[in-house]
């Protein structure tokens, strides 16, 4: 199977039956950082590839996202802003591109729904919606409450399981750059979006308590 093929599959919860749209559930946030989501996010498949998903505060309310696939020396990489945006009594995750690719251009909006199955493990599920790419976020929450009516928003066939494996960082420090751990010590460098997943050792202080816990 083709590096190519095997990285849809891989990501297929992000990008399945061609629903990107050109404009977001909700034009911001419903929610703020829900730092349940926040951390280092991975997923192997039964070939050895491997997906890492890095999602971090970019401000209060808004997620950022990137994704790194690697498999065989070759990698892949996608970056995302992100939000909660309600419908209903659900929530969604609303996920705008920022750099165009071969498959996601500039601007396209990806919508998945999270469900947290542990403390440390994510489940993303991804929307059967049949609106055009041109639907207005009024059509597609339409949509969307209509097939969450009938039992038709979702398939399991298109879920992902993803694992944490690295520490969640909710406030940074406007001075040093630094991010404040909520629940452990491992810290990791986040802020240039590289690729590169480095452990990075906290400077030492006598302040060490989380300062936040997870909603």
């Amino acid at each position: 199977m083709s590096f190519f093929l095997r990285l849809v599959l891989l990501l297929a919860p992000f990008f399945l039956g061609g629903c990107l749209f050109e404009k977001p559930l909700t034009s911001g946030p419903s929610e703020s950082v829900n730092s349940w989501f926040l951390g280092e996010w991975k997923r192997t498949d039964k070939t050895g590839a491997t997906s890492r998903a890095l999602v971090t505060p970019a401000d209060h309310d808004l997620y950022r996202v990137q994704i790194t696939h690697s498999e065989k020396g070759a990698s892949a990489e996608y970056h995302f802003e992100a939000w909660a945006s309600k419908v209903g009594d659900s929530t969604f995750l609303t996920l705008r591109n920022l750099r165009t690719t071969a498959k996601v251009p500039l601007g396209a909006f990806v919508f998945l729904q999270p469900q947290m199955l542990k403390q440390n493990q994510i489940r993303l599920r991804s929307l059967h919606l049949t609106a055009p790419s041109t639907a207005t976020s009024k059509e597609l929450r339409a949509e969307i409450r209509a097939r969450l009516k009938d039992g038709t928003l979702y398939g399991n066939e298109e879920s992902c399981d993803w694992q944490r494996t690295a520490e969640v960082y909710l406030q940074k420090d406007g001075s040093t750059g630094v991010f404040t751990p909520l629940r452990y010590e491992k810290r990791w460098e986040t802020q240039d979006l590289s690729g590169t997943f480095r452990p990075q050792q906290p400077p030492e202080t006598d302040d060490s308590k989380p300062v936040a816990q997870p909603r």
